[in-house]
C-alpha cells in the first residue's frame, strides 16, 4: 500500500519530464537565480532548444557553447525554457551571467522585468547544496545524513516561492546553493550513494530543518517557529557546551539597539543550564523571554528578538551586566531545530551510521528510497 501511495504522490506532484526528452526520471526543482533584470546572458554546454513553457513549441535552436542574450523587450513569449536538444537535463550545464549551474533555464516575463530560473534535477541541485551546507571534511556518515536531510527538505518545501514563479531560492532562507563551482568529489559520492532517499512519517515527506551546532541539545520547533511537529523535538547531544561564544556591547550601544530604558538596573533571566527548562527558558535551556529593568521603563524581549537585534549566534545564552558593558555568553550556532551538523559529525565519529543519526534527530521518521 505504501509503495502505491508513494507512486501516486510522485505522479501528482513531481511529473515534470518534458515530452520530447527521454530521461532517467528524478524530480526537477526550479531555483530563483535572478529577478528584476532586463537582460540575461546565457550559454549551455550542449545543443539546446528554446521552447514556449506553456505550449512546449520549439521557438529557437542554439549550438553548443553558443553565447546568447535574452532581452525583456525582444522576448515575445511570457515564459520560455531552454533545455538540451538531445542531452539529458542532468548532463547540462548552463552559464547564467557568468556563473555555472546544473541543468537548464526558464525565463519568465514578470512585473515588467525578467525572472531567471535554473531548472535542475534534484540530485544535481544537491551537488551544489551539500558541500555548502556541510564541510566535505566531515565524516562520510554525517555527509550522507546531510544529503538525505537536504533532499527531504527540498522535496518537502517545493513551491516555497511559488508566488515568485519558482520553488526555492539559493540563499539560507531555503538552502544555500553554490552551483557547479561548489560541487566536490566526496559530496558527489555521498549524494550518489543515497540517491532518492528521504525521510517519511505517515507516508508523507517531513520537514528536515538543520543547523550548524545545537550547543548540547536541539530545540523543539514549537519553541522557535510555533506549531507542532512530532519529529522535530528537543533531543540531547553526545557533547554539551559546544561552540562557545561571547558578544559584548557598551551600555550606550545596548540602549541604542534595545530602546531607551534609562539606566539599566537589572536583567531578569534564569541561569543557563543546558537541558533544564524554566518559565523563561525552553526545555533545551534556550531563552524564551528576558526582562530588562531600566530607570525609565521595563522591557521584555524574546530570545529570538534578542538574537535578531544583536546578531547572536544562537538563543542558548546568559546575559550579564559588567560595569559599562552588557555581555552575552552562550553556545551553539543556528536556530537549533532538527539536525545539528556538528552533532551529526560527532555521532559519526563514534560509529553511528547515517540512518541512526537521522532517526536520532528526526524522531519517529522512516528512511525510504523514493526513486
Amino acid at each position: 500500500m505504501l509503495k502505491k501511495f508513494l507512486i501516486a504522490i510522485l505522479a501528482a506532484i513531481f511529473f515534470t519530464v518534458p515530452v520530447y526528452a527521454n530521461q532517467i526520471w528524478q524530480p526537477e526543482i526550479r531555483l530563483g537565480i535572478l529577478r528584476g533584470v532586463n537582460q540575461v546572458e546565457l550559454q549551455l554546454n550542449a545543443p539546446c532548444v528554446m521552447i514556449d513553457a506553456v505550449t512546449r513549441k520549439i521557438l529557437k535552436n542554439f549550438a553548443a557553447n553558443e553565447i546568447f542574450s535574452v532581452d525583456f523587450d525582444t522576448l515575445k513569449n511570457n515564459s520560455v525554457e531552454i533545455r538540451g536538444e538531445n542531452t539529458l537535463l542532468k548532463d547540462l550545464i548552463v552559464t547564467i551571467d557568468g556563473k555555472k549551474y546544473f541543468g537548464g533555464v526558464r525565463i519568465d516575463k514578470k512585473n515588467n522585468s525578467l525572472t531567471v530560473i535554473n531548472i535542475a534535477p534534484v540530485e544535481e541541485y544537491l551537488r551544489g547544496v551539500v558541500p555548502e551546507e556541510m564541510s566535505p571534511s566531515f565524516h562520510l556518515e554525517a555527509l550522507k545524513a546531510q544529503a538525505v536531510a537536504a533532499r527531504s527538505f527540498t522535496l518537502k518545501n517545493r513551491q516555497r516561492h511559488q508566488a515568485e514563479g519558482f520553488d526555492l531560492c539559493t540563499t539560507t532562507h531555503c538552502q544555500y546553493f553554490g552551483g557547479v563551482d561548489s560541487a566536490h568529489k566526496i559530496t558527489d559520492e555521498v549524494i550518489k550513494s543515497t540517491r532518492g532517499e528521504i525521510l517519511l512519517m505517515g507516508g508523507q515527506i517531513v520537514d528536515t530543518n538543520f543547523h550548524t551546532d545545537s550547543g548540547g541539545m536541539t530545540e523543539s520547533v514549537a519553541e522557535v517557529w510555533g506549531g507542532y511537529s512530532p519529529h522535530l523535538q528537543a533531543v540531547e547531544e553526545l557533547e554539551k557546551n559546544t561552540q562557545h561564544w561571547t558578544k559584548e556591547f557598551s551600555t550606550a550601544d545596548f540602549s541604542r539597539i534595545i530602546g531607551d530604558l534609562g539606566k539599566l538596573e537589572k536583567i531578569n533571566l534564569s541561569p543557563l543550564e543546558i537541558g533544564k527548562s524554566a518559565p523563561d527558558r525552553s526545555t533545551s535551556g534556550r531563552v524564551k523571554v528576558a526582562q530588562f529593568v531600566g530607570s525609565k521603563k521595563t522591557l521584555q524581549l524574546t530570545g529570538n528578538e534578542l538574537r535578531s537585534k544583536f546578531s547572536l549566534p544562537s538563543t542558548l545564552f546568559d546575559i550579564k551586566i559588567s560595569h559599562d558593558k552588557i555581555i552575552f555568553e552562550g553556545y551553539g550556532r543556528g536556530h537549533g531545530v532538527g539536525m545539528s551538523q556538528n552533532g551529526a559529525n560527532a555521532y559519526a565519529n563514534h560509529g553511528w551510521n547515517y540512518e541512526k543519526i537521522l532517526l536520532h534527530y528526526y524522531r519517529g521518521t522512516n528512511l525510504k528510497k523514493l526513486y
